[in-house]
């Protein structure tokens, strides 16, 4: 049976969950041939005419990318271990250059980065490392996110918070809403951006938060069996048997999953107004808002993608 996309739109009352038309989607789709050379770790980016320039850096050896927040002011690579930054940083703004500065324990060893409005997050030998905002006082890290981490997000929307994955269970950092208890063991997944998102081991996806009530409603559909989560803005996708669940906001047709997303997806990607998948086949699909030019997927994408990140602007790792 083909699982079809669910989920909450703006019309709807009373917490009621209605099935998204997925025929009616406004996506686009580019297949990745066999006649290309992936696994250059290149970072293809596309979306607002403003978005800064991918850095030579980015151009072969890339393992990892995450977007930033603020019409893509910046980003993060990681490659040999060393995270880069790069973005519209004003640097005549003190807290700009605080974030455009990466500290020296993230440029050896780091596994994994996040993004988080005016943060930006690294993973170092099972502890994080957190960089940027106004002031000193505001990147002191729980006692708990300094060892035994092994996963890392950070919020892009609304308030600017981090979660950490460690032993199972969820440690929140600078969150306004309490961590839920059934999110603080048998947890194997977390994302976030203006509300958090937690999958148990047995495939349930948890969310907490401040944030439309729509969003915060987890569907039957994604009380088992989920793989994947990413939090969008006001919205939620979901991964479960290949194929791509969303609920929340449906203002800009986050919640009309695409055909082609229905099946053999990889991986997922919530962004502010858009998404993107990808599928084993090598297909890049993005659907809902285009006002970034988020759907106008370039031809270049075409080369075996390893990761893919939505944020205002689009990007994936060739």
């Amino acid at each position: 049976m083909r699982t079809v996309a669910v989920g909450l739109p703006a019309a709807a009352l009373g917490g009621a969950l209605a099935q998204a038309p997925a025929a009616q989607a406004r996506s686009r789709t580019r297949s990745i041939t066999q006649e290309c050379d992936p696994g250059k770790g290149q970072i293809l980016q596309w979306g607002p005419n403003s978005a800064p320039a991918v850095p030579e850096a980015g151009w072969s050896g890339v393992t990892a990318i995450s977007t930033g927040a603020c019409a893509n002011m910046y980003n993060l690579m990681l490659k040999n271990g060393r995270v880069t930054t790069w973005g519209n940083f004003n640097l005549n703004d003190v807290n700009q250059q605080r974030l455009s500065r990466v500290p020296v324990a993230a440029t050896r060893d780091v596994t994994a980065i996040a993004t988080a409005g005016r943060y930006a997050f690294a993973l170092r030998d099972g502890g994080v490392i957190v960089w940027g905002g106004t002031y000193d006082g505001q990147l002191t890290l729980p006692e708990a996110a300094k060892s035994g981490v092994t996963a890392i997000t950070g919020a892009n929307g609304g308030s600017s918070y981090g979660l950490f994955l460690k032993n199972g269970g969820v440690i929140q950092w600078n969150g306004y809403v309490p961590v839920p208890d059934e999110a603080k063991e048998g947890i194997v997944a977390i994302s976030a951006r203006q509300h958090a998102l937690a999958l148990r081991e047995d495939g349930r996806v948890i969310t907490w938060g401040e944030n439309l009530p729509a969003n915060l409603t987890v569907p039957a559909e994604a009380q088992s069996g989920v793989t994947a989560i990413s939090a969008g803005g006001g919205f939620t996708l979901a991964l479960k048997n290949g194929a791509v669940l969303a609920w929340g906001n449906n203002d800009y047709g986050q919640l009309e999953v695409p055909y082609e997303a229905q099946a053999d997806v990889v991986a997922i990607s919530a962004g502010n107004l858009a998404s993107m998948a990808l599928t084993a086949t090598g297909k890049i699909i993005t659907w809902a808002s285009n006002y970034y030019g988020q759907l106008d997927i370039p031809a270049e994408a075409q080369c075996g993608a390893s990761a893919i990140s939505c944020g205002y602007v689009c990007m994936v790792v060739l």
